[in-house]
């Protein structure tokens, strides 16, 4: 895969967003289509106020030290609903390029948009099945996008 224009991610994460039923749906719906366009992306909510959850930080740890992708970031973003902070987004891309502001940029979106989800929810986690439907969003999102070259997550 190679970098992409954060011009043509944020539209897509944007109406995933929308189409989400709950939050887990759209982290999922968003990895897909990060993953696809950037290289690699884990999106992880870490309830912790202070700190890092050990969860959280055994899965960062564990991307950091993979060797998959040359370039291998971590960027954090709150997540607050009004003025009350509910968590943080922690992001972890690989990518084969140098991605500037690309991805500190696409995770504070990412946290805008989740922080929509959890205010359209309420909070609610609802069933979702995960695997093929959330290819199949993520690939109908992609597809009705003007211009995203290389989007379309590569099938496992």
């Amino acid at each position: 895969m190679t970098l992409g224009s954060e011009r043509d991610l944020v539209p897509v994460i944007t109406r995933l967003s929308r189409q989400s039923k709950s939050i887990d749906e759209a982290i999922e719906l968003f990895q897909s289509v990060l993953s696809g366009h950037i290289g690699s992306a884990t999106l992880l909510v870490d309830l912790t106020g202070e700190g890092m959850s050990p969860a959280v930080a055994r899965s960062t740890a564990a991307f950091l030290d993979s060797r998959e992708f040359p370039f291998r970031g971590l960027y954090t973003a709150p997540l607050a609903v009004g003025t009350r902070k509910v968590g943080r987004l922690v992001a972890c891309f690989g990518t084969f390029g140098v991605p500037g502001k690309m991805l500190p940029e696409l995770t504070s979106h990412v946290a805008r948009q989740l922080v929509e989800v959890l205010r359209r929810t309420g909070r609610a986690v609802a069933p979702y099945n995960r695997g093929e439907d959330a290819e199949r969003v993520a690939t109908e999102a992609i597809h009705s996008a003007p211009a995203l070259p290389h989007a379309v997550p590569e099938a496992a």
